[in-house]
């Protein structure tokens, strides 16, 4: 089921409430044991992949997020289940909504983007682009594999520098911990351009983002999730 206007906006609220109570974390600690080792992976020097997509699954499966095709985590209930490796993939969902993609992730950038640059049409003035709880996935287009990333959006403003977006992100220190960032955004104001991000060298374009908005929920989990955040104290 797809959440009415009134639950996404608890739902979102919530979702920042939960980051808040989560991010930070460090290789070990207990936030990082549920966000991260409750799937049963571990980081080992034979498996030294980066965590950054387990905390916007985490984040999905509190808000009670039911599709198989997207949630990557264990959840009977739900007949989800977790698969090594397809963190990014699903968020990603081959570029087909919920995700709203911006870029071609896999190809190298044309002279004309051959998406039509929604953020650009209104992101530039705090108008459209992904909402709280929403997950981004960046990257360098048709670079190495070792460009992808994906995080949590939180919140945008605008300053003296452009916009800014503050975010939730794992598979920082380490390639494992959780940390609480602000990127710039740099926009062009070409809807058929790229729209670049700071915060990794070399610099990363956004391709998209998941919106939670779109996605379908399970409705115990969905109702479970509510009702946490009824009793959240502010």
């Amino acid at each position: 089921m797809i959440p009415d206007a009134g639950q996404m906006s608890i739902l979102r609220d919530y979702a920042l409430r939960l980051l808040a109570d989560n991010v930070p974390f460090q290789r070990g600690d207990a936030k990082y044991k549920e966000i991260v080792e409750t799937t049963g992976w571990r980081k080992t020097p034979d498996n030294p992949g980066t965590t950054c997509g387990f905390l916007c699954h985490w984040l999905m499966w509190k808000l009670g997020v039911g599709d198989p095709a997207i949630l990557n985590w264990t959840d009977a209930s739900r007949k989800t289940k977790f698969v090594v490796g397809a963190n990014i993939d699903k968020i990603w969902n081959k570029g087909r909504r919920p995700f709203v993609q911006v870029a071609e992730p896999y190809a190298k950038p044309f002279k004309q983007n051959p998406a039509v640059n929604m953020l650009e049409l209104g992101g530039s003035m705090g108008i459209g682009g992904p909402q709280p709880g929403d997950s981004v996935f960046i990257r360098e287009p048709g670079g190495s594999a070792g460009s992808e990333h994906v995080f949590v959006f939180r919140r945008s403003r605008k300053t003296a520098a452009g916009v800014e977006w503050d975010t939730a992100e794992a598979g920082q220190d380490h390639g494992t911990d959780g940390k609480l960032k602000t990127r710039t955004v740099k926009f062009t104001g070409n809807f058929r351009g790229y729209t670049q991000i700071t915060g990794n060298t070399p610099i990363r374009t956004i391709i998209g983002w998941l919106d939670l908005s779109q996605v379908d929920y399970d409705p115990a989990g969905l109702q479970a999730a509510l009702k946490a955040a009824a009793t959240v104290s502010v």
